[in-house]
């Protein structure tokens, strides 16, 4: 499957206590990596929100940005009456045995501690909401996911395009090959048989004829091109697997650019060294690609 790491997505719900928009956006990384920005009055459930994201998503660097207007009666405060009598009594007492009459304001009495009730505040209560969070979080997951699939459908395209180029190429220089290497052999047997001539030595051609075969062997390049083959083979294969597989990919891509150098070391026709270099251009492209791939 291929998921693009870059999306966007958005998800809003009125609720009795406010109305919540959550937002999620996504770009290209190595690792799982999880920002999370909330309301001062959200703060406790930054831990809940990663917990969840964990769980959708493989690879990528994706933020989670919520915002919450809040309704009137989420936001008031109710007073203890009991705690503030209590507080205006002490201190009433306090005033009569200092002998002061000065009055005693009520204002500075609501920042004490236990007046002001906020349990039904917005900072508080979460434990009810999560289960409209999580729903709202789903909302937002499934606007994100679609995005991303639609980008991965274009990946796709231009990806399968560079693979094509790429089997192109293998074909060619396999193509091309046998025909090269004859040449290429038997060039080096005259080298062979000028050094030894120039040499004043002699030796059966016979046993120049085996040398230059082993030394030919040392530069035959069917197991690359049959190995680049497997590559391209497989790298279909994932990418046609249920869930996203971005990194398998890259490694595919690396082994078939380190199959594409070794090609390029091992032979000295100019002519498979061009196609070598088209075959090369191609896999950089995939690999560009393929690290937009989740």
């Amino acid at each position: 499957m291929y998921v693009s790491m870059t999306g966007f997505g958005r998800a809003a719900r009125e609720c009795e206590w406010g109305t919540a928009v959550l937002e999620l956006s996504s770009v290209n990384h190595r690792y799982q990596d999880i920002t999370v920005r909330l309301p001062r009055e959200m703060y406790s459930l930054e831990p809940w929100f990663h917990q969840k994201l964990r769980g959708v998503f493989r690879r990528g660097k994706v933020q989670l940005r919520a915002e919450v207007t809040w309704a009137a009666s989420t936001l008031a405060v109710s007073i203890n009456r009991e705690v503030l009598m209590k507080y205006y009594q002490e201190l009433y007492m306090i005033r009569n045995a200092l002998g002061s009459n000065q009055d005693i304001l009520l204002e500075p009495l609501l920042a004490l501690p236990g007046v002001q009730d906020s349990s039904g505040s917005a900072e508080s209560g979460w434990k009810d909401r999560l289960e409209i969070l999580e729903s709202l979080l789903g909302d937002a997951v499934t606007d994100w996911n679609r995005m991303r699939m639609t980008e991965g459908a274009h990946l796709r395209e231009a990806i399968g395009a560079h693979l094509d180029e790429l089997e192109r190429s293998v074909k060619e220089i396999a193509d091309v090959w046998p025909g090269e290497r004859e040449s290429a052999f038997e060039a080096m047997k005259e080298r062979i048989a000028g050094a030894v001539k120039a040499s004043g030595t002699s030796i059966d051609e016979s046993r120049m004829i085996t040398e230059a075969v082993i030394i030919a062997d040392r530069w035959d390049i069917a197991e690359e091109l049959s190995r680049l083959s497997s590559h391209i083979d497989k790298f279909r294969g994932i990418g046609l697997a249920p869930e996203p597989e971005g990194r398998k990919l890259d490694f595919i891509a690396q082994e078939m650019n380190r199959e594409a150098n070794t090609i390029n070391s091992k032979v000295s026709s100019s002519r498979i060294r061009w196609i070598t270099v088209e075959a090369k251009t191609a896999i950089e492209r995939i690999r560009e690609q393929v690290q937009n791939l989740e």
